[in-house]
């Protein structure tokens, strides 16, 4: 045979198989990036997920409303801080130009809202402080639609926590899970009343954990979520894909976009018994302040930063005292476990009862020591003020 027709053959039959390995190599791209046969249904489960979750919850779910008692002078109205310090105040404030109360003081209610949760069949809802905090009336609607005046049984505002009581029968409860066990990216719901749109679910993953400094209070240790978050979601709970409550929704960043915060379900517990029999929190204490260890405290005190906390002041007839603890110790770690900020020992003293004794691990002019303290009750902070003044 002809060269040339040989060579022909073998050009043509390598051109043939280069066409074929493209047609099949782009087919079989384009099967790799559609879903799977066998990845429809697990979608499809994932949904089906929040579908049973948000069925679940809901009942347990409420919706609740304020009204109080607001004093307003007449003056006020018609120009509170435009004219404060100016001739026309005094004209405002003795006159009441305009006022039919003729210059007198005059009231009016306010009324807002928010969210709360079921964790009792015997009526006790958690919610926030700030949502019902200086209500004269708070109520209550259920997803069924029955509505009920609520009790205050109990307020603390160091965490925005709150407990309402009411009297009704066949309650559904929500089942409290464990946040102490959330991973960063797993799924989180959110369940609330935003804007006043009754059972509202938005969906998110957990964006962190352990959120401080956001200027709140003292106990900070935020979950961050972004599951939206909006007015009227405050109180509502944060669930998990298997149900349970994980935090509960208490405040987001404005004009920050999916970046909300709820309160760990699990500093909830440690204070919901003493909310419903008490009304308040009994705290354990050291009798210490306590500061972060800066670079330049921590080069002075010759110590890593991060490695510990500073006591700044022990105050007088406190188990801190009793125990030997002074200033400038640095505390290391609490019955072993290594603390590296003020966040992580109020978070570590807290998980104990009043009289119980505390092992420190402290750092004192470079020397290793080990001191036991006896806790006791946190005192108001009128009286605390009053000791170190």
């Amino acid at each position: 045979m002809d060269r040339n027709k040989i060579k022909g053959w073998i050009i043509g039959f390598v051109v043939i198989s280069i066409l074929l390995s493209l047609f099949f190599l782009t087919n079989r791209n384009r099967a790799d990036s559609l879903p799977k046969h066998n990845e429809i249904p697990t979608i499809k489960s994932l949904g089906q997920a929040f579908v049973e979750v948000a069925k679940e919850v809901q009942p347990s779910v409420v919706n609740i409303t304020t009204e109080k008692t607001i004093a307003v002078q007449p003056w006020n109205r018609l120009g509170p801080d435009f004219f404060r310090g100016s001739p026309f105040e005094d004209f405002f404030r003795n006159f009441g130009f305009g006022a039919p109360e003729g210059g007198k003081e005059y009231q009016y209610k306010q009324r807002s809202g928010g969210s709360g949760v079921i964790v009792d069949k015997e009526g006790y809802i958690l919610t926030n402080n700030h949502v019902i905090e200086g209500a004269d009336k708070v109520k209550v609607r259920l997803n069924d639609g029955r509505e009920f005046t609520a009790t205050v049984k109990g307020q603390d505002s160091k965490t925005d926590l709150a407990v309402l009581h009411i009297k009704a029968n066949d309650l559904p409860v929500a089942t409290l899970g464990d946040s102490d066990k959330l991973e960063v990216g797993e799924w989180a719901i959110a369940i609330g009343s935003p804007f006043g749109l009754e059972h509202t679910v938005t969906v998110g993953v957990i964006s962190a954990k352990g959120r401080s400094g956001l200027g709140t209070g003292t106990y900070e240790d935020f979950i961050q979520t972004d599951a939206s978050i909006n007015p009227g979601n405050s109180g509502g709970p944060l669930i998990n894909i298997d149900g349970g409550v994980i935090g509960i929704n208490a405040m987001i960043i404005q004009p920050g976009t999916g970046i909300g915060f709820a309160i760990p379900i699990n500093m909830a517990k440690q204070i919901l018994n003493d909310l419903i029999k008490t009304g308040k929190v009994v705290r354990p204490w050291l009798g210490i302040s306590a500061q972060d260890l800066t670079s330049e405290l921590a080069e002075h005190f010759k110590v890593k930063e991060k490695e510990g906390v500073l006591v700044s002041e022990v105050h007088p007839s406190t188990g801190a005292e009793k125990a030997g603890l002074v200033s400038g110790d640095i505390i290391k770690a609490v019955d072993g476990q290594p603390v590296q900020n003020v966040t992580e020992l109020v978070k570590a003293i807290q998980r104990k009862k009043v009289g119980e004794k505390v092992k420190l691990n402290i750092i004192r002019e470079g020397r290793p020591l080990m001191i036991e303290v006896t806790t006791a009750a946190m005192p108001e902070k009128a009286e605390l003020e009053k000791k170190e003044g």
